[in-house]
């Protein structure tokens, strides 16, 4: 199994854009020299705070991860063309010393798509056209396609990759998952359910790609903090994972869910089964347990969140390192 962090590129309000990405490069440092193999960002439009976008700054991060993997995680591929996608990784991929991941999405904020134009109800038609699409432009020399939204004839896409990067796709409700076993290399387990509902979905999953004869790990993305000890690293996270998820429920995160009612709860509630918080040794124990529940290709942990220190992230990142 391969260890990732996840990076996070939002800010709080009066944060600086610069002093954000300073703390990336700052964790994305820490994990190459913790033995982390993987480096993974996400990607919104329009927040309500300072973000920063994701290629550029995987990018820019690869300067830093060295042979790390960079995975986009996950890119909304409703709001994108599939050959800029297509040649955005190819170059990625010429840029970086490590494989390349493609991880996309179908996104579900309503400010999102009516910035960009597109109907909600499309999402899932596009998605699909999208990813069908980017596969081909990823692997083929010649490419014509004629879709509902999307059309290319006799197309080549300039750079190509060294090598197909695997596509994963992000999924909550089960529907979804079910589409991700069909339509991608593997389902990107989200952060955001507890270790029960991904492990019921993940026997459907299993289910799928056994009759493909494909195969069935996943990464699996989880919320993790370490400290010293339980109390430090549960308040710790506390202060920024609380109000974190209090901004997923204004975007409407719950209605993408398995279960909307699932996100709407204390704090206390929600952290159980679902984050990985405590001292090394527990966290360290919590994520055996996890990966093998669903037989995890890779952990990829988000340490970080809006206002949180790069500092306290950093020793957080070496903590678990000594640990594992």
């Amino acid at each position: 199994m391969d260890l990732g962090l996840f990076c996070n590129r939002q800010g709080v309000a009066g944060q600086s854009p610069s002093d954000v990405f300073d703390g990336l490069v700052a964790q994305t440092r820490t994990a190459r020299r913790a033995g982390f193999d993987l480096v993974a960002a996400g990607q919104h439009f329009l927040p309500d705070y300072p973000q920063l976008q994701t290629l550029p700054t995987l990018s820019r991060l690869a300067a830093e991860a060295g042979s790390m993997d960079l995975a986009t995680g996950v890119l909304l591929l409703p709001f994108h063309h599939p050959v800029a996608v297509a040649e955005d990784l190819a170059t990625l991929d010429a840029i970086a010393d490590g494989d390349v991941i493609a991880g996309v999405g179908a996104g579900y904020r309503d400010v999102e798509f009516d910035a960009f134009g597109i109907r909600k109800q499309e999402r899932v038609p596009r998605l699909v056209e999208g990813l069908t699409l980017l596969r081909r432009l990823l692997t083929e020399e010649f490419v014509t396609f004629d879709g509902d939204y999307y059309a290319v004839e006799d197309a080549t896409t300039s750079p190509r990759p060294e090598s197909s990067p695997p596509i994963w796709l992000a999924a909550n409700a089960t529907p979804a998952v079910e589409r991700a076993a069909r339509l991608a290399d593997a389902w990107l387990v989200n952060p955001h359910a507890t270790m029960g509902e991904i492990a019921t979905q993940k026997t459907r999953y299993d289910e799928i790609r056994r009759e493909r004869g494909e195969d069935t790990a996943v990464p699996l993305f989880r919320e993790a903090f370490v400290a010293e000890t339980t109390d430090e690293a549960v308040e710790t996270a506390r202060e920024y994972l609380e109000p974190k998820y209090e901004r997923y429920l204004a975007w409407g995160q719950d209605e993408a869910m398995e279960d909307e009612a699932d996100l709407h709860r204390s704090f206390e509630d929600l952290r159980r089964d679902r984050f990985l918080l405590g001292s090394p040794v527990e966290v360290a124990g919590q994520l055996e347990v996890a990966t093998e529940r669903v037989d995890a290709s890779h952990a990829i942990l988000r340490m970080n969140w809006p206002g949180m220190p790069a500092e306290q992230t950093c020793r957080s990142i070496e903590l678990l390192a000594d640990a594992i």
